[in-house]
């Protein structure tokens, strides 16, 4: 591959086979001053890649080249091979730095809690994505993203440039999903600062916006109590995650957040991996309040999933724990690069059931 002329280049790769669909992009990028980096971006295609470089600083292009084209070899030897149809991410020399912009993040509530809520006219109702936690910056051309620890990310190449927003800066919170931004809230629009503003009007706003970003949606809010109802009901059907309950005069403010409260249909858990076993599976744990390890048992890691290593961050969905015991029927979701070893604690299982009450209601049936 032998190839001197300084010019960014990309390879799309993939792999399909044993139940795998595996994408995989390397892009040999400029980074200024006459040094070049190695990005890539890897995961289960029409997923949420997950991305990261190469090159720890930029290098001579060179160097770049060589570390590039390593890169390809050892991916195609292994049974990778090229492929277009991949989005390209960028590559932000921000990628890991503090933004500034944190999320509101919802507190989970019960299935008895809800109804209570439903039938409130200040609260409304939006679907819960089932992607990752992204706040968008839009100033100009330049739009960059964020995850859930405040952190700069890269993000499709395709989110970049088209929005028509006004001039100044625009922030709008919402879910990655795959190669796909869906908006739920608007913080700033064209430079003014909307987070005192009640939910309701700023939602209001970023419905006006979404006509202004052509690769946005926005997540529909229900109002009434029936369409509340509605909604959550045909979400269920679906096999949707959940939905997340707003309270429709609350200003935004970041962190935990009593004013927006979320369901979900399976709970799931950030866990961090203790134990790899021999056949693609798994043992996952949380932290107690005493900081000891609770193992939570055994989750089977999918074929077209990267065997995570010890120490490693997981989401797992599970139906419910059994008190002082494992989870019942854990599926493994991914990684969590989003996430720390603080979000791994077992106060994050709140549907615990007691075996003894279950096999009293085995024997009634």
């Amino acid at each position: 591959m032998a190839n001197t002329e300084q010019a960014p280049q990309s390879s799309f790769l993939y792999f399909t086979g044993q139940g795998s669909d595996k994408v995989y992009q390397a892009h040999l990028r400029p980074a200024g001053d006459g040094n070049w980096v190695v990005d890539y971006a890897n995961g289960r295609r029409g997923g949420t890649l997950a991305t990261g470089t190469k090159t720890s600083s930029p290098v001579a292009f060179e160097a770049a080249l060589k570390i590039y084209e390593k890169v390809v070899k050892e991916k195609t030897s292994k049974g990778y091979t090229t492929d277009q149809s991949g989005a390209l991410y960028t590559s932000s020399e921000l990628a890991g730095r503090m933004s500034g912009e944190l999320p509101q993040l919802p507190t989970l509530i019960l299935e008895e809690q809800v109804a209570r809520y439903f039938d409130d006219p200040g609260w409304g109702l939006q679907e819960k994505a089932d992607g990752e936690n992204r706040i968008l910056l839009i100033e100009g051309d330049t739009v960059r993203g964020t995850n859930r620890r405040g952190l700069f990310v890269d993000i499709p190449q395709a989110w970049v440039g088209g929005a028509q927003v006004p001039s100044g800066r625009t922030v709008i919170p919402g879910e990655h999903v795959g190669d796909a931004f869906m908006a739920f809230d608007l913080l700033e629009l064209g430079g003014q600062d909307l987070r005192g503003a009640p939910f309701i009007e700023r939602f209001g706003q970023l419905r006006s916006v979404a006509a202004l970003v052509p690769w946005m949606t926005v997540l529909e809010l229900e109002l009434t109590a029936e369409g509340k109802r509605n909604r959550a009901a045909q979400l269920l059907a679906a096999h949707g995650e959940g939905y997340v309950l707003k309270a429709l005069d609350a200003p935004f403010a970041a962190g935990r957040s009593t004013a927006s409260l979320k369901f979900k249909f399976n709970q799931s858990a950030t866990c961090e991996v203790i134990r790899v076993n021999a056949q693609r599976s798994v043992a996952v744990g949380l932290r107690d309040e005493a900081g000891a390890m609770i193992d939570l048992g055994n989750v089977t890691v999918p074929p077209n999933e990267t065997l995570p290593p010890v120490g490693t961050l997981v989401e797992v969905r599970y139906l419910y724990r059994y008190a002082g015991g494992k989870f019942e029927q854990p599926v493994y979701k991914g990684q969590r690069p989003d996430m720390t070893a603080a979000d791994a604690v077992l106060s994050q299982v709140t549907r615990i059931k007691d075996r003894s009450a279950a096999l009293e209601e085995d024997d009634a049936a």
